[in-house]
């Protein structure tokens, strides 16, 4: 999960962050998903979105807007035609650059719901229209993720999460770069797991209004005050109310 790349989109109830295994290929970032999943929703409701990358020391979060590929409705394709001519490509790339990621489905093989399965999977294409470079620290504990919304759209930053006071610590100067909408919503997304296959996979996004509570020493402590929780386990997803 560490070659993942965390990805932004503004949903119903603010931002949601999630963990893609995407590519960088002719000014878009690509990414595949089911055409079910609530990030496909949500781009259709508000294209803009955000990708978080780690590149060696340093962070990467471009920004743009995505589209939906979906080849099961080609008059859609028409309409975004150069970026359907290198879809195919950038889902090569993909498969190469995650060899084990497509080893994980073909093992589950049968146990994949329907709704995940290549014949019903669409590709995301996300311009490459901002760009926010920044060296890593040491605020990086019990990492998460970071789901912020901005006038320009969402983000999404790295931080260390603290449970017992549900706050996120960020890089201050990188929080003041972004001009986050605070108070306002936010969302919070852990990960656990180093398998390749997906009915493995699990972790939690919880969702709330978000405020700053401080900053000390370089870091901006982000309080959320939590009031819906989305677990998963493999493909089961379940939703719960504070």
């Amino acid at each position: 999960m560490s070659s993942f790349q965390a990805f932004v989109v503004r949903g119903k109830s603010g931002p949601t962050v999630t963990l893609q295994a995407g590519v960088d290929f002719c000014g878009y970032y690509w990414t595949t998903t089911s055409r079910r999943a609530a990030k496909v929703a949500s781009l259709k409701r508000d294209a803009r979105a955000s990708v978080l990358s780690r590149e060696g020391d340093s962070w990467r979060m471009r920004s743009g807007r995505g589209v939906i590929l979906d080849p099961s409705r080609p008059t859609e394709a028409v309409r975004e035609l150069p970026v359907f001519a290198l879809a195919g490509t950038a889902l090569a790339l993909i498969a190469l650059r995650y060899p084990e990621q497509v080893m994980g489905y073909l093992t589950d093989g049968g146990s994949t719901p329907t709704a995940w399965r290549l014949q019903h999977r669409v590709m995301i294409a996300m311009r490459h229209e901002g760009q926010l470079e920044w060296t890593d620290d040491s605020v990086i504990r019990r990492q998460c993720w970071l789901g912020l919304d901005t006038a320009a759209g969402p983000v999404v930053l790295p931080g260390s999460w603290k449970a017992t006071t549900a706050t996120t610590g960020v890089q201050a100067p990188v929080l003041d770069a972004v001009s986050p909408r605070l108070p306002g919503r936010a969302c919070i997304t852990l990960a656990d797991t180093d398998s390749s296959r997906p009915s493995d996979a699990t972790g939690v996004i919880v969702r709330g209004d978000a405020s700053l509570s401080r900053v000390r020493a370089g870091v901006a402590s982000i309080v959320v005050d939590v009031d819906s929780t989305t677990t998963w386990n493999g493909f089961k997803s379940t939703v719960s109310a504070a």
